[in-house]
């Protein structure tokens, strides 16, 4: 099932880049402005999409409960017609918002100017339209060793175990059934006139705010792992002016210590982490003991990589609290900044970090 999602999911990407009406702007305030506009967009048609339905599916109840003509629907029948138009619907409303943010992150490449053959590769795993698409459906990042580094490597064999079991449960068919219970347990929550067509007009404005909490977020991410293509190799070369392949052994495996306990943290690797480990060399020689400003420096760029990867997951907090703790919150904070400037208004990183 999965599987078929996502074929489909990659062949509406690539036609989107095919032909979508936008261009490469040039000017970054330019191109930013574009980015929000369409953003925006998407999010306001995720809301619209819930209300339409919404209201459809209030006037089908709305007559089943009230209109004599159908009086001789049973509670039960009613009921389970309610439940199985309400179980298409929820999946059409799924349905939309996914092909509309795949469309909007198409124009979003486009915009930002990243190669097309970039964003027609589809034989790897880690490629920009699986990046994208994992976005889309919810899926955080690349869970398979890479680089080294085993992102599952502390969950243990029961985790194994249950990881695999939820494996089974796909995407499309989770996040329909989790819309579809909330409805009935809205329904069961306010009591027994939810059981008229009402409480389904009352529920409405709570699953159309989230509808557009949920595109937002996913356009925020979408939006973090393109502009990563060309972010990414900026901030290496802002947070190392001696060259990548150039830094000390200490700074080496400070980074790479650093962001292996973050992946193992998290359990998945950022897209815009792998493009990192994409430049970083191998280990250079000499030891692997770091000295204070070695120490800084790793944990600045751990803390702008860490911003530019998602919403930090619960586990991972206490790990970058404690990175914003040793360097200090005045200086924590102008790193966030930095980063977000970068990402939502596609400011160039100026401020020396040395």
């Amino acid at each position: 099932m999965f599987t078929k999602v996502q074929d489909w999911a990659i062949a509406r990407f690539i036609n989107s880049v095919n032909s979508n009406p936008e261009v490469y702007i040039p000017d970054r305030k330019e191109a930013d402005a574009r980015l929000d506009l369409i953003g925006r967009l998407v999010v306001v048609r995720a809301g619209l999409i819930g209300l339409i339905l919404g209201l459809l599916l209030f006037g089908l109840a709305f007559f089943l409960y009230e209109n004599p003509s159908a009086s001789g629907f049973s509670d039960v029948q009613i009921i389970l017609i309610l439940t199985v138009l309400s179980s298409f619907a929820t999946a059409f409303e799924l349905l939309f918002i996914y092909r509309d943010a795949l469309r909007t992150a198409a124009r979003m490449a486009s915009i930002l100017g990243i190669p097309k053959e970039e964003l027609e590769t589809v034989d790897l795993e880690h490629s920009i339209p699986h990046w994208l698409i994992h976005a889309a459906l919810g899926a955080p990042g690349f869970k398979a060793t890479m680089f080294g580094i085993d992102p599952l490597a502390h969950i243990g064999k029961i985790g194994h175990v249950i990881r695999k079991a939820l494996g089974k449960v796909r995407i499309v068919v989770s996040a329909t059934m989790f819309k579809i219970i909330l409805r009935r347990l809205w329904a069961r929550l306010i009591g027994r006139v939810a059981v008229r067509a009402y409480s389904m007009l009352a529920a409405l404005p709570f699953f159309i705010f989230l509808n557009m909490l949920g595109t937002r977020s996913m356009v925020r991410d979408m939006r973090s792992r393109l502009v990563g293509h060309e972010l990414t190799p900026k901030l290496v070369d802002h947070a190392f002016p001696e060259g990548i392949s150039n830094i000390s052994s200490g700074l080496f495996h400070e980074v790479y210590e650093g962001l292996n306990e973050h992946i193992q943290t998290a359990r998945f690797m950022h897209p815009n982490q792998i493009r990192f480990l994409m430049l970083l060399p191998d280990s250079p020689p000499g030891t692997p003991q770091r000295n204070e400003e070695e120490q800084r420096r790793g944990q600045r760029f751990l803390l702008a990589l860490s911003c530019m990867s998602g919403d930090p997951t619960r586990r991972c907090r206490t790990l970058l609290k404690a990175i914003e703790q040793n360097l200090g919150q005045d200086e924590a904070s102008l790193v966030r900044q930095e980063i977000d400037d970068a990402i939502h208004d596609l400011t160039p990183l100026t401020r020396p970090w040395l």
